[in-house]
């Protein structure tokens, strides 16, 4: 977990350095429910949360890098890192000057991801879609709260489908804010 919480804050801090126009940065929470079908191990049913790094692209675009870490029934057994390109439906989700992109917006996203536990072999990789019906905020603001977001994925490895839905997740913008436009 060190390992990987290093490598996040050397990633962040290099991007920060390189980052372009449109390229604002952000830190990533939330919590979500995870359901799926694991073959031999059977149906799990779990609570996670994750932490990511979301990096605007284009006025519509921005990738998000992070880890998915389960919280229940056994805390920190399973975990998962996945890479996703969300695309903003309703509008710019930043204008890359001091005017603030779309407030209220709706992202449909599609990515990958490997997953892993501590203390057996088992492990999985797939990819899966998304869609996140409301996000309030935008880059400008300093913060956004994504609101129901919806996964729908496969896992390519262990041959079973897997949904996950999480209720909240708040951004915190540290590049790309009013803050670097004074």
């Amino acid at each position: 977990m060190r390992k990987i919480t290093v490598l996040f804050a050397l990633l962040l801090v290099s991007l920060s350095l390189h980052a372009g126009d449109y390229q604002d940065i952000a830190l990533s929470a939330g919590a979500d429910s995870t359901y799926g079908y694991y073959g031999d191990y059977g149906v799990e049913d779990s609570l996670r949360i994750n932490f990511a790094f979301n990096l605007g692209l284009s006025s519509r675009w921005e990738t998000s890098l992070g880890i998915r870490t389960e919280l229940t029934p056994n805390i920190i057994d399973e975990n998962t890192v996945f890479l996703e390109f969300s695309y903003a439906l309703l509008g710019a989700r930043s204008t890359k000057s001091k005017v603030s992109g779309l407030g209220i917006n709706m992202l449909i996203s599609a990515g990958g991801f490997y997953s892993f536990r501590s203390f057996s072999d088992f492990n999985g990789a797939g990819a899966y879609i998304s869609f996140t019906p409301l996000t309030l905020g935008s880059p400008i603001t300093g913060r956004r709260e994504r609101f129901m977001k919806t996964n729908l994925g496969y896992d390519f490895i262990n041959r079973n489908v897997v949904v996950s839905f999480s209720i909240l997740t708040f951004d915190y913008y540290v590049r790309g804010t009013y803050r670097d436009y004074i």
